[in-house]
């Protein structure tokens, strides 16, 4: 008998440069809200043009999450990816360069449209390169690069872009370029698979395939999407995905507006404030991956992907509710901070599920989710507005019907999460195959 060969580690790089990626994902996304005032001073816009601007962004990433994730899951995220980061940056970068509002909003629109296929993707990454039993952890890994990337967007973004009128072109330009950089270094390192990368011994390809077991690297059609919607499983982890990103948007939206209204608290304090929850997200990311895999090893991979996310539920839901008894601004941030670690510890149990389901079909698989989560995304800003303008003499008791809203809809969260099962995968092969 052979001793068996020492796994090599090129796993954890692959990762790394995953992670990497998504942090470059959200320096673009959020530069344009940053430096808002400054881009509608120079360039003339209306509160009405910039809102669409932001808007257009969200509904592009939306609607294209599933085509984006196919492409990805049938060519790879060696080439996909690479074109997604470099076009992405590349319309971030023109931004810093354009004076009128059409070509603003177009190329708004195309970060929405390339940067949709970001997280399929990075998904069919941690499937193609960590065992099952991992992939939880590795998940939270890389959407820290996203939370990463959004805290310290705002203090880089503002440094980059002081000292001019038009001083906020230059983030826009010198994220552009480090992104199309960036593009080329992920080209360059990553494979498709284990097997195909060149410093990667036989034991990593068992240890992350299972010892004998042949990778599947048949290209995915088209899915088909009556099959998605008719998974249950699918559905309700859509919804738990809604309901999400309906209260955690916010943390980046309107939490700045609650603080002056209610609390007049100060603009430099206000962007810290803003900023600070986005660090406990991280620890939630790590946290969250970590009792996902723990969970899945102690319960097998039904509650080990159900408990953790709705568990998550239940943490935002006290958190909202316990604001209507705050009166303080710190002692809100605080809560707020609980909010979006509680509400990153049940991202990675989500993208695992999408993992064990989806199969080759990872990246269709999640954008499906994704896109339902950032529809609610996209709605809830609106609809907490009119919600606090049901009582426009009392904003104090405004932002409470907020916040009631916020903590009901984890309830629903929660309850729907406690009906998702991953031992049943979506067999889009075997409906097509016959259909």
């Amino acid at each position: 008998m052979t001793t068996p060969e020492k796994p090599t580690g090129i796993r954890h790089g692959m990762i790394a440069i995953t992670t990497l990626v998504a942090l470059m994902l959200y320096l673009d996304r959020v530069c344009l809200s940053i430096v808002g005032s400054s881009i509608k001073a120079d360039l003339d816009f209306s509160d009405i043009q910039f809102a669409r601007l932001l808007s257009a962004f969200f509904w592009a990433y939306a609607f294209c999450q599933i085509p984006a994730g196919w492409i990805g899951d049938r060519y790879g995220p060696r080439v996909v990816l690479a074109c997604y980061l470099f076009f992405w940056s590349l319309c971030t970068g023109l931004m810093g360069m354009v004076s009128g509002f059409t070509a603003f909003l177009l190329l708004r629109l195309g970060c929405g449209l390339f940067e949709a296929g970001a997280y399929p993707l990075a998904n069919g990454i941690v499937r193609r390169w960590i065992p099952l039993s991992g992939r939880g952890l590795a998940s939270g890994c890389v959407a820290v690069g996203g939370r990463l990337g959004g805290a310290i967007a705002p203090m880089l973004t503002t440094f980059l872009a002081a000292g001019a009128v038009d001083g906020w072109r230059r983030p826009f330009v010198i994220y552009g370029l480090f992104g199309m950089v960036g593009s080329v270094v992920f080209w360059f390192w990553y494979r498709d698979g284990p097997e195909l990368h060149p410093a990667v011994n036989q034991g990593e390809i068992d240890l992350i395939n299972g010892k004998g077991v042949v990778a599947d690297v048949s290209k995915p059609t088209f899915p088909n999407l009556l099959v998605l919607a008719k998974s249950g499983g699918l559905w309700l982890a859509s919804l738990v995905q809604f309901l999400s990103n309906f209260a955690w948007v916010f943390l980046i939206t309107l939490l700045p507006g609650y603080l002056e209204e209610v609390f007049q608290t100060p603009l430099e304090i206000r962007a810290f404030y803003q900023s600070f929850p986005l660090y406990f997200g991280i620890i939630g990311m790590f946290f969250g991956g970590w009792v996902t895999d723990r969970c899945f090893r102690l319960m097998g991979p039904k509650w080990g992907r159900a408990l953790p996310m709705a568990a998550s539920r239940v943490i935002v839901g006290i958190s909202y509710l316990s604001c209507l008894f705050l009166g303080d601004p710190f002692l809100v941030t605080l809560v707020m901070c609980v909010v979006a670690m509680a509400t990153d510890m049940g991202n990675p149990a989500f993208w695992a599920f999408c993992q064990d389901v989806g199969g080759k079909y990872v990246g269709s698989v999640v954008g499906w989710g994704n896109m339902w989560g950032n529809i609610g995304a996209a709605l809830a800003p609106e609809i907490f507005i009119l919600v606090k303008e049901m009582y426009p003499n009392d904003p104090m008791m405004g932002w409470n019907a907020v916040f009631l809203l916020c903590a009901i809809v984890q309830v629903v969260g929660a309850v729907a999460a406690m009906g998702i099962n991953a031992t049943h995968p979506i067999q889009l092969d075997r409906v097509q195959a016959t259909g």
